[in-house]
């Protein structure tokens, strides 16, 4: 989907070298699939504001990965793209420079497809930044940075193990 999605801009890029973790994202909409879906989703972030602060609207889809409801992925961005998936800081550092944004379609808990695309990013990512698998890569949902979301939903830490 790289390049195919609508912007409004482009976001700036970030090193490999700076990705710590996999931060997991829901939609909050109705499951769906396909790339039309995935089309929609882009869509619809660029009409919201990123930055309450600035008014910016988001540049282009927020989320590095998509897993849409058959559990199909969709590479929306390289890894060397700081998209605007978080607006959490730990430690002086923003989640957007050390967490790649997974996002799944979906308003309920993912379904068992769903899980396996998610695992397969998850894989993807760490293949794909060759990390060394004696140092696994932190997964956490969304409001676990802390945010103050309820993103990926409130049955986040009944499925988490999962991934």
């Amino acid at each position: 989907m790289r390049g195919l999605l609508p912007a409004n801009g482009v976001y700036d890029l970030r090193s490999i070298e700076s990705i710590q973790g996999i931060t997991i994202h829901w939609t909050a909409s109705p499951v769906a699939s396909g790339v039309a879906a995935v089309g929609h989703i882009a869509r619809e972030q660029l009409k919201r504001v990123a930055d309450p602060n600035t008014g910016e609207k988001f540049r282009a889809i927020a989320y590095t990965l998509i897993v849409d409801g058959a559990g199909q992925l969709y590479l929306c961005h390289d890894l060397k793209v700081r998209t605007w998936h978080s607006g959490a800081r730990v430690n002086g550092i923003s989640r957007n420079v050390s967490h790649v944004g997974v996002c799944y379609i979906g308003d309920v808990e993912p379904n068992e497809a769903q899980l396996m695309g998610l695992k397969k990013a998850i894989e993807w990512v760490r293949d794909s930044i060759a990390l060394d698998t004696a140092w696994p890569l932190a997964i956490e949902g969304h409001r676990d940075a802390p945010y103050a979301t309820a993103c990926p939903g409130p049955t986040w830490p009944a499925w988490k193990s999962r991934l």
